[in-house]
């Protein structure tokens, strides 16, 4: 943590490009000799190593994958629209809570928070940026919102796993954890309506995003049939198609409308020499590296530039390192540690929960992976929570409101560092706007600390404490 801090203060913003990752391998490192040390054996490290890094292999996948459909997406026209459309119909005067509004609704529908930030999500980015809106405000409601949809839709992996480890029912699970939920996505929407009304939005705003509307119409050809390919990547993503193929799909269908719909756009990038390798060049491009249009104007230069895969390599590098440190901690003892003096100082329905929370944070700062901060925790408290009479819908919510919703503001967890990479704004940027993940577990800590709603199944263990029974 020290080492991380030292790169924010002294390398500023260039700390992906590996400050942050070779900070996390001396960590690993320190950790490794502390694990010799106490006579653990070095494979069973490396088998630790080697598990964290399978762990996240999936997440690397659908970074990929998402690298490669925002540069088809953005050379098909098919955010260039979005982002047109999104300029006629949003207004400065409540961008940030539509913003709010528009996430829950499609994080709702699809249960993925990865997916909505990579679709909806860029294109809001864009939108934001166009009307002078500071990106981290635009990105802060953008992940409150997608991260609304992943904690309490039933399609959510996140939801399903809690659920399944705590042994409470999906339905019972979800319909309590609106408790804590409502109220915080409620002040979420309070939160950005005040930013709204203490920043400027002047004209000259709205004069820019007319400027950014008629540049993009210059470049693509405008047309809403492109979002039919939208509608289909959101439609298989609530029929549980898994997320690699939709997005693989997803990048397909947007080389295939670029050739259809953006010919123009591909002459003027082939440099008007159209040939089979020129445009095979173009679209391969799009997919793996960087294509940056010239418009004259270099904010909207930057805007409709693409990276492609290859825009995801430090984020991907960041994930693979932070596994190595993760994996450590584990193997190492080093997490069992620090949790099992942690859960014996716990006596009480309030210090219970508040462990949990704290574990499952740790646990998103250690292990940098939002699935092993809800997992582990969750076995590790099953058996304290049973024998203090606690019912698993208290151990559920809590493990949702501290384990999945606070993972994206870890830097380097792979929560963190995707959705950094995919909106292109830092961690620590949005980190103090994105209120609903941070709200979220001092909410859970206000209900139990004021004997809200919590339910025992041995009066014994609440009595001395008051709760409610």
């Amino acid at each position: 943590m020290g080492l991380i801090l030292c790169n924010v203060l002294f390398i500023s913003d260039d700390t992906l490009s590996g400050a942050n990752q070779l900070s996390l391998l001396l960590a690993a490192a320190v950790a490794t000799s502390f694990a010799l040390y106490n006579k653990m054996s070095w494979n069973n490290l490396m088998n630790g190593i080697i598990k964290a890094i399978t762990t996240s292999f999936p997440a690397i996948m659908i970074l990929l994958m998402v690298g490669a459909l925002s540069g088809a997406w953005m050379l098909s026209g098919i955010i260039p629209t979005m982002i047109y459309w999104g300029l006629e119909i949003l207004r400065p005067a409540y961008f940030l809570p539509a913003c709010v509004v528009i996430t829950c609704a499609v994080s709702l529908a699809t249960g993925s928070s990865w997916s909505t930030v990579a679709t909806i999500g860029v294109a809001l980015i864009g939108i934001g940026s166009a009307m002078g809106i500071n990106e981290a405000y635009s990105a802060g409601a953008i992940i409150s919102g997608a991260y609304f949809g992943d904690k309490i839709s039933p399609l959510s992996d996140t939801t399903n796993l809690v659920s399944a480890v705590t042994k409470t029912d999906l339905f019972v699970h979800i319909k309590y954890m609106l408790q804590t939920t409502v109220p915080s996505i409620t002040l979420t929407l309070i939160g950005f309506i005040l930013i709204t009304i203490f920043t400027e939005n002047s004209v000259a705003s709205l004069e820019t995003a007319r400027q950014f509307q008629h540049s993009i119409s210059q470049i693509y050809n405008i047309n809403l049939v492109l979002l039919l390919v939208v509608v289909l990547v959101v439609f298989l993503i609530v029929k549980k198609m898994p997320p690699v193929l939709v997005l693989f799909i997803g990048a397909i269908l947007g080389i295939i409308t670029a050739l259809i719909f953006q010919f123009d756009y591909i002459t003027a990038l082939c440099g008007g020499n159209i040939t089979f390798s020129s445009v095979y060049d173009v679209c391969m491009r799009a997919l793996f590296g960087a294509i940056v249009p010239e418009t004259g104007n270099p904010e909207i230069n930057e805007l409709l530039a693409t990276r492609g895969m290859g825009g995801m390599i430090n984020t991907i590098w960041l994930i693979i390192t932070a596994m190595i440190f993760g994996g450590v901690m584990e193997a190492g003892r080093f997490l069992e540690r620090i949790t099992q003096a942690v859960l014996n100082k716990a006596k009480s329905a309030q210090s219970l929960v508040t462990s949990v929370t704290g574990t499952c944070i740790l646990f998103n700062a250690t292990t940098a992976d939002q699935y092993v901060a809800v997992m582990i925790p969750g076995n590790m408290y099953e058996e304290a929570f049973q024998k203090a009479g606690l019912e698993s819908r208290l151990l559920s919510r809590t493990l949702e409101d501290s384990g999945t919703v606070t993972s994206v503001l870890i830097p380097w967890n792979t929560c963190g560092a995707t959705q950094a990479a995919v909106l292109n704004v830092a961690t620590v940027a949005y980190l103090p706007f994105a209120f609903f993940c941070w709200i979220s577990p001092i909410m859970t800590l206000v209900f139990v600390w004021a004997k809200i709603g919590i339910k025992c199944k041995d009066a014994k263990f609440c009595a001395p404490t008051n709760v409610n029974h």
